[in-house]
Parts: structure tokens; sequence; C-alpha cells
């Protein structure tokens, strides 16, 4: 999707900074807000709101506005932001839950390399690009 486009490359780039037994990451489409409560009933089935690991909001453009963390599962986070942001997409990166406790450092990640418009912290933050050890 193109809406994934700077986050999957932001991804990429922090997975290069984890040991490599741990998996990769995977974004993934969870809720589009325009759904019926059938639908969203149907996918929820999936146990996809159930997991943790960082959310991505976007707005009717597919413009990010917000990245959370849920150390829980997602449904609990996701729709407490629909006063403050022009929810639309939601889409997830779910982080298998022996490796859960990377997913502030995700999402601190993400917020210092895209700073969407209505994350407040961190936004002060940078975070120098990687540059891998050159062997002599």
């Amino acid at each position: 999707m193109e809406r994934w486009r700077a986050v999957e490359s932001c991804l990429e780039e922090f997975q290069q900074h984890l040991a490599p037994h741990v998996p990769k990451f995977e974004l993934r489409f969870a809720d589009d807000s325009t759904w019926t409560d059938e639908r969203y009933e149907e996918e929820a089935k999936t146990g996809v709101f159930g997991e943790c690991g960082v959310y991505l909001i976007f707005n009717e453009n597919e413009a990010l506005q917000y990245i959370g963390v849920a150390m829980n599962g997602f449904a609990r986070r996701i729709w407490m932001h629909d006063e403050d942001v022009d929810r639309r997409y939601t889409d997830l990166i779910s982080i298998p839950r022996q490796f859960y406790f990377l997913a502030p450092a995700l999402e601190f990640f993400l917020v210092c390399r895209l700073r969407p418009p209505k994350n407040k912290v961190y936004r002060n933050y940078t975070i120098p690009p990687w540059e891998p050890d050159v062997a002599s």
C-alpha cells in the first residue's frame, strides 16, 4: 500500500538493529472506520486486535496522523484516539509476545523518523541515521 511506503522503510531500518533471531515484524491492515459493526466483528475473529505492538492511524487521504503502542492488545488503544485524530485506517505492526518489550522502542523510533502531526510525545527527539560499521 502506498501509505506504508515510509513506514516500511523505517521498519526495515529498525529491524537492522535487532538480533538475527528476532522475527521480522510485519505491517498489516487492521481497520477501516467505515466498516459496519458486522464487518468489524468478523475481522476481530482473526485475533488481530488481541495482539500487542505498534499501531498507525491514517486519515481519509492516507496521511499518517498518529503512532501508538499497545502492550495489552490493540482493541483497547486504537479507538481511544477518535476524539483527537481524524482516523480512517488503522494498520498494525504486531510483535510476538516474547519480544513485546521492543514495542515501545519501535514506537519511539517511528515517531522520531516519521513525525506524525498528532503525536505530542517524542516529537522533539531525533535519532541519527544508522551507518553500519565498515570493516577495515
